[in-house]
């Protein structure tokens, strides 16, 4: 899940994913703004059949690529996996 994470966030910010892979922090990436995180978060939901709740939306949200698969992975119902 970690690397189709990464193919995501590359493609919306036209860097390779092995770029997105090696960054510590996703926020260092060039144009990893709140555009971004939006059309990030849109692909991701849409990808995985899910919805993040709102309350569950806040930058740490975004902060790595590990932070970002447990983002997704609350969000599945009890039992699913993504």
């Amino acid at each position: 899940m970690t690397d189709a994470i990464a193919r995501t966030v590359a493609d919306v910010l036209g860097v390779p994913a092995a770029d997105v892979l090696a960054a510590e922090s996703l926020f260092d990436l060039p144009g990893f703004d709140s555009i971004a995180i939006v059309s990030v978060l849109e692909r991701l939901e849409d990808d995985h059949g899910v919805e993040v709740p709102a309350a569950q939306i806040v930058p740490e949200s975004f902060e790595t690529l590990t932070t970002l698969r447990s983002l997704l992975a609350a969000a599945h119902p009890e039992g699913a996996h993504p």
